[in-house]
């Protein structure tokens, strides 16, 4: 089956093609590209990647965005205005969720989520779990270090994890891009609050090799996200043996159940607090202990993709 990769929903699909599409939120970017798919005899498989962002829009907006969510309560009509539209993406979202051949869900209980959401949905499904590739990197551990790896944006929350670490004794490295014009009075006050802190920095972004470099030699990953489906991070970070801590929304609490990793309630900065500061106290995991060894065996590309391969071959017309 050759595949290729499309940025923009401006291409023709072909008869017998199947249009693999991803992250029900970002659906008003597909434009009229699912209407054209069918049309042309080719298949859609709809990964939906859904998460649900009604917590964050109510306790996590910052800043600029914070006020118009004062002002625009529903989240999903806030999500809108993003594409210039009041009505906002639920409707077109209950659509392509219909058109779709195929659903293909990360874990099982996204089809529970989709359709407490969005209602009941008949189509074929798989389960497919969210995969990284599988490389790590060498380096002696640093007992004390701490990385955070993600945007700097109120949705990824460094704020808290640089307000948790304060005063633990360990060194913390943010590495990740800023976020946009949006969060720029965020991103000014949390590069302010690094830079008069005594135990923190912020690296920016930096080349996959440097990252899983820093993984390797951290003690723990720390993400504090107000929603996710499985942060990638965080199973990357488990790969290179860091601790791993972060926050209990989406799926990453049921991938790495029963392992050493620990999940805090969202928005609860002293559970976080709690939760690095065990870690730091606890041995390293290491790329050899359990919580390495689920993520090597479930979670990289060379376990997932034949499975999404077998689902993606079971939507062809």
């Amino acid at each position: 089956m050759p595949a290729s990769v499309e940025a923009s929903p401006d291409f023709t699909p072909e008869a017998g093609d199947v249009v693999f599409l991803h992250n029900i939120q970002r659906v008003l970017d597909w434009e009229d590209l699912p209407e054209r798919t069918h049309a042309a005899g080719a298949a859609i498989a709809l990964a939906p990647l859904y998460h649900p962002v009604e917590d964050y829009h109510r306790r996590g907006r910052r800043g600029l965005d914070a006020g118009i969510g004062r002002l625009v309560p529903d989240a999903d009509v806030f999500a809108g205005l993003r594409w210039g539209r009041l009505s906002g993406l639920r409707a077109r979202a209950t659509e392509v969720l219909a058109l779709a051949d195929r659903h293909v869900f990360v874990h099982p209980g996204e089809a529970h989520l989709l359709a407490r959401d969005f209602g009941a949905l008949d189509r074929p499904a798989s389960v497919v779990p969210v995969a990284i590739p599988g490389a790590t990197a060498e380096g002696p551990p640093e007992p004390d270090l701490v990385a955070c790896v993600g945007r700097i944006e109120p949705l990824k929350n460094p704020v808290a994890v640089l307000e948790a670490t304060r005063g633990l004794g360990a060194r913390v490295v943010f590495v990740g891009p800023t976020g946009g014009a949006r969060h720029a009075g965020y991103v000014a006050r949390f590069l302010l609050s690094v830079a008069a802190s005594e135990h923190a920095e912020h690296v920016g972004a930096l080349p996959r090799a440097e990252v899983l470099e820093l993984l390797a030699r951290a003690r723990v990953h720390v993400l504090a996200s107000w929603t996710e489906v499985v942060g990638r991070v965080t199973l990357e970070g488990a790969l290179c043996g860091a601790a791993t801590v972060a926050t209990d929304v989406g799926f990453a609490p049921e991938y790495l159940a029963g392992t050493s990793a620990a999940f805090v309630p969202v928005g609860d900065t002293g559970a976080l607090r709690e939760a690095v500061k065990a870690a730091l106290a606890a041995d390293r995991p290491g790329v050899h202990g359990p919580l390495a060894a689920r993520v090597r065996g479930r979670y990289t590309w060379d376990v997932v993709g034949p499975a999404l391969v077998t689902a993606l071959r079971g939507t062809v017309p």
